[in-house]
């Protein structure tokens, strides 16, 4: 993936919450660095890290890698500053073939863009345009990992309380719906892998405390016996693999 595509992967994260503000109203002021525009472009740069968390398949593997950890019973290790950085770099996996497509969706546009000041209202207009040809890979993806349910319950709610003259044009695939259909279908899939982590960990926490509880060495924490335990059927079973392996499987 050069540095050509990944720029306008960051870009298209960074301006997905703002592209509105960007609208250009005179076009007198095509090279004027107006206030708002400036606004506008710093209020997107301070989304990026929001947009990357919860837009992407980030969310997912965090909470997935975070239960695990806790589910061994080792709360430092890996540090935090490990497992994110495996997150990130999982993130970019899964969403490495629809960076691509975003891509080729706007390629034409991108071509044709001017070298415009970055804080100018042509820049930000010509950014505009290129969110809007890309955008609907994202929002492919957004709907394949959403369940249809929350999908439809977003979409019944937005019937519900948008402004009249929104609910004409309302459709399930519209970002406004697929944006926190993705997040609480991503939540709900991560907590119910965190469930089945936990399983073999919880039988073998309770296995160990009746065992040193009927030897009667009560004063001896079952987590003295049970964590060696639970790093060694880890290691024998390969178990970091299969849990990375089986988190991509969950991704369409």
């Amino acid at each position: 993936m050069n540095i050509k595509k990944i720029t306008f992967v960051l870009t298209f994260f960074l301006i997905i919450f703002s592209s509105s503000l960007f609208a250009q109203t005179d076009p007198s002021a095509v090279d004027q660095p107006a206030l708002v525009t400036k606004l506008a472009i710093l209020a997107g740069l301070s989304l990026l890290p929001f947009a990357v968390m919860i837009l992407t398949s980030f969310v997912k593997i965090i909470i997935v890698l975070s239960l695990f950890r806790s589910a061994l019973g080792v709360q430092q290790t890996p540090p935090n500053q490990v497992l994110t950085g495996l997150a990130l770099l999982l993130t970019i996996f899964v969403m490495f073939p629809t960076g691509v497509l975003m891509y080729n969706s706007s390629k034409e546009v991108i071509d044709r863009a001017s070298t415009a000041p970055v804080f100018s209202a042509s820049s930000a207009q010509q950014i505009v345009e290129i969110i809007d040809a890309a955008k609907e890979p994202f929002k492919n993806f957004l709907q394949r990992n959403s369940l249809p349910k929350h999908i439809k319950s977003f979409y019944q709610i937005a019937n519900k309380s948008f402004p009249e003259p929104y609910k004409d044009s309302l459709k399930p695939t519209d970002l406004i719906i697929l944006m926190p259909s993705f997040i609480t279908s991503q939540l709900k899939a991560a907590f119910e892998i965190g469930v089945l982590i936990y399983l073999p960990f919880f039988v073998i926490d309770l296995v160990t405390s009746n065992i040193l509880l009927a030897m009667g060495m009560m004063m001896l924490s079952p987590l003295t016996i049970a964590l060696p335990i639970k790093l060694l059927l880890l290691v024998m079973i390969d178990g970091w693999t299969i849990l990375v392996q089986g988190l991509m499987m969950t991704f369409r």
